[in-house]
C-alpha cells in the first residue's frame, strides 16, 4: 500500500479500535496515528491565543510544551511496552493504583478533559465557519448555531452510522495536513515575510511564557493515542519509541514553521484582532482572499475530524469504567446494538460548556486537565519503574515539570482579573471526579447492603 495511502488509514481515527490481527502495525502505523492525534483542531484553535499571550516568544511556548509531551512520552511507551492494551491511560493508571475512588476519580478526570477538549472544537469549528461563510453582523448568533450544530450531527452520525464516518477520517486528516505543509511553504517563500516581531525586544516574562505552553498544552497532547493501539504494535520496543518521539519531535518542528507563518506575516495588533482565526488571516496576506478560505476549509476539516474521532473514543470511556465497576451500568446498555448512554452525556456535557466560556477558559481547562493526567501517568511509572523497565529519575522529572508547569499555568491565570474567574471552572473540573466517585461509591454500598 502506498504510503499516503497507509497513512490516510491508519489515521482515520486514532481512538476507534482497530480492528486487525495482533502485532499487524509497523512504525508507520503507529506514528501516523500519533501525528494525526496531535496535529489538528488543536492548533488551528490555538495559535492565535497562544502569540497573543506570548508575543515574539511564542515559539518558545511551544518548545516548552513539546518538552513536557516528550518527557511523558517516555512513560507512555515504557507502560506500553509493559502494559500494551486498548485500555491506554486508563489501564496505565489502574495498574500502578489498583482500583478505587482515588483511580476512578482520575479516571473521570480524563473523561471530563476530553469534554471540554470536544468543546475547544466545536468553538473553533464554529469560528472559521462563521467568520469565513457568515455575515460578520450576525456572527455571534451563527457561531452558536454552528457550535450546537455540529455536536448534534456528528453525534447523531456516531450513534447511527459510526463507519460512514470511520471512512471519511482519512481523506480529513489528510486533507488537513496538506493545507497546513500549503501554508508553510507558501508563507516561508512569499515576500514580505519579516523576522524583527520573533527577538526578544517582543518577548514576555519568562513565568507568562511558561503559562503561554501550558494554556496550548491541548496541541500535543494526541501523542497519547498511541497507547490505545499499543497491543497490536509489532516489535514495540523499538516501533512504540520512534512513534512516541517522532510525533511529538515532528509536530514540535511544524509548529515552530507555522508560528514563524504567522508572526512573520501579521502585526500583533492584526493577530489580536482574529485571535480565534490566526491562521486565516495570516494566510490571506501572502494567498490572499483564497488563502483565508483554504485555511478555514483546513480548520473546519480538522476540527470536524477531532469532534468525530473524540466523540467515537471518549463516548467509549464511561462504557470502559463501567466494566470497571467505577461508573454506573447502565453506560453498557445497549439501544439498537449500540451503547449511547455515554455519547449522549458527553454530548451534552459539551454543548452546555462551549456555550458559556470563550476560548482562554476551555482551552485552559482542557489543557489543566490533561496535564493532571499526564503528572499521574508519569508518577505511575515511577511507581512501576522496576516492571517498565524505566529510569525512575525521568520519571519523576517529568512528574515534577508537568506540577510546577500547572502551577505557574494557575498563578498567571490568577494574576489577570479579565482571567480569574477561569479558576473556578478548572477547579470545578478537578474537584467534580473526585465527589462523583464519591457518590457514587457510596451508593454502590448502600445498595449492596439493601441487597
Amino acid at each position: 500500500m502506498p504510503l499516503l495511502s497507509r497513512l490516510s488509514h491508519r489515521m482515520n481515527n486514532p481512538k476507534v479500535e482497530i480492528s486487525t490481527s495482533e502485532n499487524s502495525l509497523g512504525f508507520i502505523d503507529a506514528f501516523s496515528i500519533g501525528i494525526g492525534g496531535i496535529v489538528g483542531g488543536g492548533i488551528f484553535a490555538t495559535i492565535g491565543l497562544a502569540i497573543v499571550e506570548s508575543r515574539g516568544a511564542t515559539y518558545l511556548s511551544f518548545l516548552i510544551g513539546g518538552v513536557v509531551a516528550l518527557l511523558t512520552a517516555y512513560s507512555y511507551l515504557r507502560l506500553s511496552v509493559a502494559y500494551p492494551s486498548r485500555g491506554g491511560t486508563v489501564k496505565f493508571i489502574n495498574q500502578a493504583f489498583g482500583e478505587g475512588v482515588f483511580t476512578g476519580s482520575l479516571n473521570v478526570l480524563l473523561i471530563m478533559s476530553y469534554v471540554v477538549l470536544l468543546a475547544v472544537y466545536a468553538y473553533a469549528f464554529a469560528t472559521y465557519t462563521a467568520a469565513t461563510f457568515f455575515p460578520k453582523a450576525d456572527y455571534e448568533f451563527w457561531h452558536r448555531v454552528l457550535t450546537c450544530a455540529v455536536m448534534i450531527v456528528l453525534s447523531l452520525i456516531n450513534f447511527i452510522g459510526p463507519s460512514i464516518a470511520e471512512r471519511s477520517e482519512g481523506f480529513f486528516n489528510v486533507s488537513k495536513l496538506l493545507i497546513l505543509l500549503s501554508f508553510v511553504v507558501m508563507g516561508l517563500f512569499a515576500g514580505e515575510l519579516s523576522f524583527d516581531r520573533l527577538g526578544p525586544a517582543d518577548w514576555v516574562s519568562a513565568p507568562a511564557i511558561i503559562a503561554t505552553g501550558m494554556l496550548v498544552f491541548i496541541s500535543y497532547e494526541g501523542f497519547e493515542l498511541i497507547a490505545n493501539v499499543s497491543d497490536q504494535v509489532r516489535d514495540k520496543e523499538k516501533n512504540l519509541s520512534y512513534a512516541y518521539f517522532g510525533s511529538v519531535i515532528t509536530a514540535m518542528v511544524f509548529y515552530m514553521f507555522i508560528i514563524v507563518v504567522v508572526i512573520g506575516h501579521l502585526s500583533f495588533e492584526a493577530i489580536t484582532a482574529s485571535r480565534d482565526y490566526a491562521l486565516s488571516a495570516a494566510a490571506q496576506v501572502f494567498i490572499g482572499k483564497t488563502g483565508f478560505v483554504l485555511l478555514s476549509v483546513g480548520a473546519i476539516l480538522a476540527t470536524a475530524s477531532a469532534i468525530n474521532a473524540g466523540l467515537f473514543g471518549a463516548s467509549k470511556l464511561p462504557r470502559m469504567l463501567a466494566k470497571e465497576g467505577e461508573a454506573p451500568e447502565r453506560y453498557e446498555r445497549k439501544i439498537w446494538g449500540r451503547t449511547p448512554v455515554g455519547l449522549l452525556v458527553i454530548t451534552v456535557l459539551v454543548l452546555v460548556i462551549a456555550n458559556f466560556l470563550d476560548l482562554h477558559a476551555l482551552a485552559a481547562a482542557a489543557s489543566s486537565g490533561f496535564i493532571i493526567t499526564f503528572l499521574m501517568v508519569n508518577i505511575a511509572n515511577a511507581k512501576l519503574a522496576k516492571e517498565t523497565k524505566s529510569k525512575r529519575w525521568i520519571c519523576i522529572l517529568g512528574a515534577l515539570v508537568c506540577f510546577a508547569a500547572l502551577v505557574i499555568l494557575l498563578i498567571q491565570i490568577g494574576r489577570n482579573p479579565a482571567h480569574r474567574y477561569e479558576l473556578w471552572f478548572i477547579g470545578a473540573l478537578i474537584v467534580f471526579p473526585f465527589l462523583y466517585q464519591i457518590i457514587f461509591n457510596a451508593y454502590k454500598d448502600f445498595y449492596k447492603k439493601k441487597i
